[in-house]
């Protein structure tokens, strides 16, 4: 049997929100054009990651241009074209195009490499994956590791199917799933592990209800910072160098923190083998 990927048959929620994006500006060498496809809202996303990206500009001399896309498939399309340079992405974004962009670096996050996808809840009558039949849940994107592909592969291994939740709805980030949740529009949210334990730590008044209903024991390698394949080595290297040596420099500390990470890492392909595996098996 093969898995369909199509997306016809799926519900969407977009919570729209305002924000000018900086697009494409080509042949320009001083730009460095960044896509960022984030588990995070499109005005969390900045608030995130533009302190990241001066401090890429301030150490490289380069102007970074943030765009945003929502899906992986998006994602892929751009690298594709070559119409961005650096991007940092999800982990299944990588896999999916994995020919077209080499990993600059991964982040350390309280001193892991890895995660894992985890169901959540907050409605006391749902404790575990057996208390998930017949009730609605929140996915982000159909080729999300943490969002989609995991669960939807456990459901397979056990000789389910998808029709095991009574509806399913893509949100397109972790964000708009955690509120979906609380606002009662679905009953579970599947979400990348370490999303959700800093939601309820930055969100104790939100996260009172909120329990971890099932994890995969299957873990991958965090959202990778790549660049596109045949991107100039000096950039590369200027890039690369910036991100490696951040937690040597006090204001590199300073972003980092805020960004929940410890240090970048080198690149350990190795690290993504299993979303691989799980795809084929999917595709089977």
């Amino acid at each position: 049997m093969r898995t369909d990927f199509s997306l016809k048959s799926s519900t969407y929620i977009n919570f729209k929100e305002k924000l000018s994006n900086s697009y494409l500006e080509r042949g320009k060498t001083d730009i460095l054009r960044v896509v960022v496809s984030s588990t995070l809202s499109p005005k969390e996303t900045i608030h995130t990651y533009q302190p990241l990206l001066q401090y890429i500009s301030k150490k490289t001399g380069l102007q970074c241009i943030l765009i945003q896309k929502k899906t992986n498939f998006e994602i892929k399309d751009l690298f594709n074209s070559k119409a961005v340079d650096i991007g940092i992405i999800t982990a299944s974004a990588y896999v999916l195009d994995q020919d077209q962009m080499d990993i600059l670096a991964i982040p350390v996050i309280n001193n892991d490499l890895t995660f894992s996808s985890v169901i959540v809840s907050n409605k006391d009558n749902i404790r575990t994956f057996e208390d998930l039949k017949g009730k609605s849940i929140a996915f982000t994107d159909i080729a999300s590791f943490s969002g989609y592909l995991i669960p939807s592969y456990y459901l397979r291994e056990n000789n389910l199917d998808i029709n095991y939740f009574s509806n399913h709805i893509f949100t397109f980030n972790s964000s708009d799933s955690i509120r979906a949740l609380l606002e009662n529009i679905v009953d579970a949210a599947a979400l990348n592990s370490k999303f959700f334990r800093t939601y309820i730590k930055e969100n104790p008044e939100k996260s009172e209800n909120l329990h971890i209903v099932w994890q995969s024991p299957i873990r991958i390698g965090n959202p990778p910072i790549v660049a596109r394949k045949n991107i100039s080595p000096e950039i590369e290297k200027k890039v690369k160098d910036v991100l490696l040596n951040m937690s040597n420099d006090p204001e590199g500390q300073r972003i980092l923190r805020s960004m929940g990470y410890d240090s970048f890492s080198k690149p350990q392909s190795l690290l993504y083998l299993p979303i691989k595996m799980i795809l084929r098996k999917l595709e089977q």
